[in-house]
């Protein structure tokens, strides 16, 4: 999957917090399977420059919300990764 400038998916002035239109737009995309499980994420610091255009705290903030919903893996000093189908359904 490529991992274009999504920008225009985030409604700044909305009440939605932003960090959770990231998570939203993240899961929709496990949940299609355009991401599939095991996919690896692009790295915080990319998410947040490159393709959200946010800091990087928000990247993590909405990383640590699929992961409490085990939609993601963080396996540190590798990278943050989908979480198989079957874990989600344990």
């Amino acid at each position: 999957m490529a991992w274009e400038d999504r920008r225009d998916r985030i409604d700044r002035d909305g009440p939605a917090l932003v960090w959770q239109q990231i998570a939203d737009d993240i899961a929709a995309d496990i949940e299609s399977g355009a991401l599939p499980s095991g996919s690896r994420l692009p790295s915080e610091q990319v998410l947040a420059d490159d393709v959200y255009g946010v800091s990087r705290p928000t990247v993590r903030r909405a990383i640590a919300a699929l992961v409490e919903r085990s939609l993601l893996t963080v396996v540190h000093g590798r990278g943050t990764f989908v979480t198989s189908r079957t874990a989600q359904s344990e």
